[in-house]
């Protein structure tokens, strides 16, 4: 299949005036519902509205019902759903997709009018993650009434919402996968391969405390900024910056945020730098607090809670039948194993032991405003899956 040169989100067309509804028709030849997922992708799900998140949930509950395939809908307690799909009843399938519906916000006009350029499909959502969500869905509903396969569409993973998070909903209702874990997501622009470990991730609060003042008379106080920024500077030197080049297979700490007086001309009591921490020990966390106490001589302050590092080993024979399907379908391609510093919702699912993926059909940008996703790769992505779960039915 090829799709042809600019689109238009104005007047729908691509390839230079063709209806936009040539390139739905070409995709539905190979099986894909390209028309599912450019109505997925209107639906402006900002993981803060909890109104566009259960109208997408509704959408593809309707969608998934006309295919032949199970669902089940629950909320928590602020009434945020989520979508629970499988090719046969019950809540207990062998091989679980994790997802999710929910999107960042916009940065610019239009992102949610999804423009076909070539073989890319551009908008928000189209790789992070709604592009997969089509992959997923279509997958399912190629299976519909066949083996034990499930999936989460979650609706708040780029950002938590009040109450409970929504496949921690699943779980507390017995939606429990059973061997195996695939999660549709971005795996960090790692073209054609299957990410086997995510690290974690931790928000982590350097505290320097003082006296504060009048800026004019600053010999009456302890200013706390000199404090921080010089145990930032420690914290550089223990942690440097990493290189484009390098194995990035380590831990980060990363600033992103400073806080202080909020006058000018005031000298604060307390300052404050937020940390980003990017980690591969499960008890990471806990020993970063002791080492950089030790090194600055600040307060490091942890969160309440934290995203478990997610790693699976690749000799796992679902892992390794899943890799010898990518490898057979595209022999032609560098299919490899990948790591990645992001966070998905695998992380949710770390207690139960399953060995877990992820995977991202090949796009680019995503949070970004030039965000994007290969149909060709959506197609065979579908249909990669749904030779390999073919192939594990029975077993």
């Amino acid at each position: 299949m090829v799709f042809g040169g600019m689109a238009s989100a104005a007047n729908g067309t691509y390839a230079g005036g063709n209806p936009l509804s040539a390139a739905v028709a070409s995709a539905e030849k190979e099986g894909f519902d390209l028309d599912m997922l450019l109505g997925l992708m209107r639906i402006p799900s900002v993981t803060a509205s909890v109104e566009e998140n259960n109208r997408a949930v509704a959408y593809m509950k309707d969608w998934f019902d006309r295919h032949g395939v199970c669902t089940a809908v629950r909320s928590n307690e602020v009434g945020r759903t989520v979508l629970y799909a499988s090719t046969t009843p019950g809540s207990n399938h062998d091989i679980v997709f994790v997802t999710h519906l929910d999107v960042v916000p916009p940065l610019v006009e239009g992102q949610f009018s999804p423009v076909i350029k070539g073989d890319l499909l551009y908008g928000r959502g189209a790789c992070d993650t709604k592009g997969n969500v089509a992959v997923i869905a279509q997958t399912l509903a190629n299976l519909a009434g066949r083996g034990s396969v499930g999936a989460v569409f979650a609706t708040d993973e780029e950002g938590r919402s009040p109450g409970l998070d929504t496949p921690t909903v699943l779980l507390r209702h017995g939606f429990t996968p059973q061997r195996f874990l695939i999660v549709g997501d971005t795996n960090g622009e790692h073209m054609d391969s299957l990410t086997i470990a995510e690290k974690g991730h931790a928000h982590l609060r350097l505290v320097a405390r003082g006296k504060g003042g009048h800026s004019s008379i600053p010999w009456v106080s302890d200013n706390p900024i000199p404090k921080l920024t010089e145990g930032y500077a420690k914290i550089l030197a223990a942690f440097p910056k990493p290189s484009a080049t390098e194995d990035h297979w380590r831990d980060y700490l990363t600033a992103t945020r400073i806080s202080g007086s909020e006058a000018v001309n005031i000298i604060p009591d307390t300052a404050e730098m937020m940390l980003s921490y990017r980690f591969i020990d499960p008890d990471g966390p806990q020993k970063m607090k002791r080492f950089i106490e030790e090194l600055t001589g600040l307060e490091l302050i942890l969160p309440k809670t934290w995203r478990p590092p997610v790693i699976s080993d690749p000799k796992n024979p679902f892992i390794k039948a899943l890799f010898g399907e990518m490898c057979r379908k595209w022999p032609d391609r560098n299919i490899h194993y990948s790591k990645m510093s992001c966070a998905t919702d695998a992380t949710r699912y770390v207690h139960l032991n399953l060995p877990t993926v992820i995977f991202g059909a090949n796009g680019h940008g995503a949070h970004a405003n030039d965000e994007r996703v290969s149909l060709r790769s959506l197609i065979e992505y579908t249909q990669m899956f749904t030779s390999y779960l073919n192939s594990q039915i029975g077993k």
